[in-house]
């Protein structure tokens, strides 16, 4: 059945979208109607993975694996090796789920970045961005780019598309206010590690806002840094 969550501090209230009836108020004619077939028919004819429409052919439709094999013009073992693929991925799902009680305690929070932390709390334990940015001190939309940034990066992994990795950006020491002297210095800085300049912008006026918790525009860093260079040649 269907339901509605509500979540608290310390508790989660699930409410029905129809109205509950208990067994015993039923009525012959309907306890007939129930159907204990093992199968759940389910259309897969919407799904792009392979892998997605192989599981909910075999657990749900009973599709055997020699007629799927021979739908996807694959060996009977890759049917076999990719619903069991989906079953441990499926496992490792519902583990998470299964800690929302507990939170991120139970998934050793100390071993995921901050980044990590509000994709985990928004995204799968259901935490409004509004109330992440108030448990960790940060601005919402400082929480909301982060969480569409990962987002955005796991949407293309689990859809097959290749990630390109990243090269680790070294980032320079960032006190206090920004002044147009530290700007033309962290913008070389950057620039040196391979960013182009829109890039280094971008970069610090994420971690500036972060700093003064409170989005920057990277308009106003590039601004400064183009200044900064007009006054030195003038």
């Amino acid at each position: 059945m269907a339901v509605m969550e509500r979540h608290y501090t310390d508790k989660i209230v699930c409410y029905p979208q129809n109205k509950e009836m208990q067994f015993s108020q039923l009525k012959d004619q309907q306890v007939d109607t129930f159907s204990d077939a093992d199968v759940v028919p389910w259309s897969s004819g919407d799904f792009r993975l392979t892998q997605t429409t192989v599981f909910v052919e075999r657990f749900f439709n009973k599709t055997p694996c020699k007629e799927l094999a021979e739908r996807f013009d694959v060996k009977e073992n890759t049917i076999v090796s990719m619903y069991r693929q989906a079953v441990k991925q499926l496992e490792r799902i519902i583990e998470t789920l299964d800690a929302r009680r507990e939170g991120l305690k139970a998934t050793k929070s100390d071993k995921f970045t901050d980044d990590q932390k509000y994709f985990l709390l928004v995204c799968i334990f259901g935490f409004s961005q509004a109330e992440i940015a108030k448990m960790f001190g940060r601005h919402r939309n400082v929480v909301n780019k982060k969480v569409k940034r990962l987002s955005d990066k796991y949407e293309a992994l689990f859809s097959g598309q290749e990630i390109k990795e990243e090269v680790p950006i070294k980032d320079p020491p960032m006190e206090g206010k920004l002044t147009r002297a530290q700007v033309v210095k962290l913008v070389e800085a950057y620039t040196d590690q391979g960013l182009s300049h829109r890039q280094a912008f971008k970069r610090i006026a994420e971690r500036y806002s972060e700093i003064v918790n409170r989005p920057i525009n990277f308009r106003g860093v590039e601004s400064k840094y183009y200044k900064t260079l007009a006054a030195c040649r003038a």
